[in-house]
């Protein structure tokens, strides 16, 4: 064989490589458009029902400030990536063309050189020919491999773009379908702002019982009248996906509830408007807590805290201690573990917020050689800012924040003791020793008083301006009229009201704890009740809510049915309540 022939054969082999190469490029090219043409298409930045919702949104409440801001980020990120992927079908065209190209003048190459190729089996190779041959074949693997690293190169940057798809639609699936729950997606772009003021927390709902903690709203054009099963005063119901005991908290137009099976644990967002389902956020346990299963009670089960939200993210605890925190756009904040309660019924305190911290009270049964705990948790990131111990054992009431005109304090029950701590730090203030057993009703403050309810024991009504143990010395009065052993009390200031299980409702005097009136009910009763106005709202177990004045006569007003059995206390906003049912959340009022 002469050395053209050697010559035209090592091209020839060049060029059929150079060629098959082209044409697998051209192939990976042209469907990594055709992907990125179909997202593009899904995701039209001026046809997006998502911003549309949330503008929809903003006409009801043009004065949301982070709502506008919502729709800015999601607006701006939607748009940056449609033009980014406008660049890639660009920067992908001159691609594919150029490889068609080197394909097309490839393939021509290749037919004329076959067509000038001599029959291989004519010649026999000799030693020289064996060599010529090895120095191809590595010229053409070279080749080979640079443009397979090529094309790989091509397509890692072609999904750095496509992630950004993912992270936006995960977004949008999550805030219009209530599904999609990747960590890693970011919309926001902007810094959450200032907290709200404090005259927003008293318009809205924020958490366990309201405002103040203690069940009372300021409005008094609640409505009386309703049924669920016939939709009559209903603005709307809408099932909840998972069942719990936790109570609606709203904010603005938003509604926010938790659920939970021993399974999944899950928060969820309704506009108040219509009762949409906005979005529903997992709250995943932390690696290696995947068994992490509470024993619980059925009339606890396993999401029975009320979640708390401060304008702008929603935070939730579980009966396996996990604690979450989303913002109003289902954006995942952080996730804590606070370790599994050791509880015999099943963890039911609900958080307080204050001061940009959550505070919780994490009471245990102690079998383990575990102590009570009060924790407080940093609002913005989720990392414990103290804990303090607590000399009691396991119970279920809720703490709250009072402010007595000196400083804010957080009062604690549990049976053995009512403790008054320090927000800020968690340094015990005062105490008083109790003689209560299961207790589940949490204080409330009222005509300056302290009033707890100890299950099984007495009623107290404490100042709280003292200091150390002051069993002996500040506690106003004690009554074994009206204990209730589920239900928290309720006052107007004068009067305070106390619901038994059993279905009977005890008004005592706030200043001496005398009884004022006591009536029994065709019912049974664990929701605690709502002062609305002057209007109390006592929901039964049945679903039957008895509706009558805060007054020292008993005067009935009405009685409403949900048309379903509920144990959740009610939420009241303008003109509206929300209660949760054994397994709708309803909208009572009138459109």
């Amino acid at each position: 064989m002469s050395l053209d022939e050697r010559t035209c054969r090592l091209y020839y082999r060049m060029v059929y490589v150079l060629a098959v190469l082209s044409c697998c490029f051209s192939l990976i090219v042209g469907m990594l458009m055709l992907a990125n043409v179909f997202t593009v298409r899904m995701s039209l930045p001026l046809d997006m029902p998502e911003i549309e919702q949330l503008r929809t949104a903003l006409k009801d409440n043009p004065s949301d400030e982070m709502l506008k801001n919502k729709i800015r980020d999601m607006d701006l990120a939607s748009r940056r990536f449609y033009f980014a992927s406008l660049t890639s079908l660009g920067t992908g065209s001159l691609l594919l063309l150029g490889g068609l190209v080197f394909a097309v003048i490839s393939l021509k190459t290749l037919s004329v050189m076959r067509m000038k190729m001599p029959n291989p089996k004519e010649y026999v190779m000799r030693p020289e020919d064996l060599a010529a041959a090895a120095s191809a074949r590595w010229v053409i693997g070279g080749l080979s491999v640079v443009l397979l690293t090529a094309s790989i190169v091509t397509g890692i940057l072609w999904q750095r773009n496509e992630s950004d798809v993912i992270e936006i639609s995960d977004v949008h699936k999550v805030m219009v379908e209530g599904q999609g729950t990747k960590e890693k997606v970011v919309v926001s772009i902007q810094p959450l702002g200032p907290p709200p003021l404090r005259a927003d927390f008293l318009t809205n709902w924020p958490a366990f019982r309201g405002p103040t903690g203690c069940g009372t709203s300021s409005y008094t054009n609640t409505p009386i009248s309703w049924d669920g099963k016939s939709g009559k005063g209903i603005i709307w119901k809408v099932k909840v996906p998972l069942p719990g005991l936790s109570s609606p908290v709203i904010w603005g137009k938003r509604v926010f509830l938790t659920g939970a099976n021993e399974k999944k644990r899950e928060v969820y967002c309704f506009d108040s408007a219509n009762g949409t389902l906005l979005w529903t956020m997992a709250v995943d346990s932390a690696p290696g807590n995947t068994n992490k299963v509470p024993q619980v009670n059925q009339d606890t089960g396993y999401a029975a805290p009320t979640s708390v939200t401060d304008g702008r993210i929603v935070y939730s605890i579980f009966a396996n201690g996990d604690i979450s925190a989303f913002d109003f756009c289902a954006q995942k904040m952080w996730l804590a573990d606070l370790g599994l309660p050791g509880n015999k019924y099943g963890f039911s305190a609900s958080p307080v917020l204050h001061n940009g911290k959550i505070l919780i009270q994490f009471d245990y049964g102690g079998e383990d050689g575990r102590t009570s705990q009060l924790i407080a948790l940093d609002a913005g990131s989720g990392k414990k800012v103290w804990s303090a111990s607590r000399p009691v054992t396991e119970s279920w009431p809720s703490p709250i924040l009072i402010d007595t005109g000196k400083g804010f304090q957080l009062v604690t029950m549990a049976n053995e003791f009512v403790v008054s701590h320090d927000p800020d730090s968690g340094k015990e203030l005062w105490r008083v020793k109790c003689g209560g057993s299961d207790v589940a009703p949490s204080p409330i403050f009222a005509g300056g008083l302290v009033i707890a309810t100890e299950t099984s024991d007495l009623i107290y009504a404490i100042k709280p301006d003292g200091a150390g143990d002051v069993t002996k010395t500040h506690v106003a009065w004690k009554s074994e009229d009206g204990v209730s052993d589920v239900a928290s009390p309720v006052s107007n200031g004068d009067l305070v009201f106390f619901a038994h299980s059993g279905g009977t409702i005890t008004c005592l005097d706030v200043k001496t704890g005398k009884i004022v009136w006591d009536k029994s009910f065709d019912g049974e009763f664990y929701a605690s009740p709502g002062l609305a106005g002057n209007l109390i709202y006592q929901v039964s177990r049945s679903g039957e809510v008895f509706i009558f004045k805060a007054d020292r006569q008993y005067a009935a007003i009405g009685k409403a049915s949900l048309g379903e059995p509920s144990d959740c206390s009610p939420a009241f906003v303008d003109g509206k309540i929300f209660m949760r049912g054994a397994t709708n959340l309803f909208c009572i009022g009138t459109n």
